[in-house]
């Protein structure tokens, strides 16, 4: 008798580089993409994203991908440790996307954005409501602590290749 591998009897496969473990057959991770928030800052592309990188990895995120000269940052997916969200909403895993826009040559554009995957629906789930308030605090925080950490070191950051 032929079997599948081990974690599909778990139904839950190895992280892949991402850190989301694989879906297993006929039970495809559900993905919501949450709500972006922005903020403008007066400092071009090449001093924004280190700073956003930064600030992920302080706040505790592994990062998975960074495209400096596109403006993206993605960490890796992580479980919501959270006892209560997990008692009723069962294995939810989280991730940022960081997107940072040239707005000239001296401003930019952050935008936050928060991805949650779980193999239920989310979005009929009773918490779902309080994840999304909780994510709402987290995102405006995030930027908050960027802008912070850009003004507080703003006269020795250069962007890359730039002068004394």
């Amino acid at each position: 008798m032929a079997t599948g591998p081990a974690w599909a009897l778990d139904q839950e496969a190895p992280a892949g580089p991402d850190g989301l473990p694989r879906g297993a057959p006929g039970h495809p991770w559900k993905i919501f993409n949450g709500a972006r928030y922005a903020d403008s800052l007066s400092y071009p592309l090449g001093v924004v994203v280190p700073a956003a990188r930064r600030q992920l990895v302080t706040d505790q995120w592994q990062i998975y991908h960074v495209d400096s000269a596109r403006g993206v940052i993605v960490s890796k997916w992580k479980a919501l440790q959270h006892p209560l969200a997990s008692y009723f909403m069962g294995k939810v895993t989280m991730r940022c996307v960081v997107h940072i826009e040239p707005l000239g040559r001296s401003r930019s554009r952050i935008i936050f954005r928060a991805d949650l995957a779980s193999r239920e629906a989310l979005t009929g789930n009773p918490m779902f409501g309080e994840a999304k308030r909780s994510y709402s605090t987290a995102a405006r925080d995030y930027l908050i602590k960027v802008r912070q950490y850009l003004y507080d070191h703003r006269p020795r950051l250069r962007p890359p290749g730039a002068g004394p």
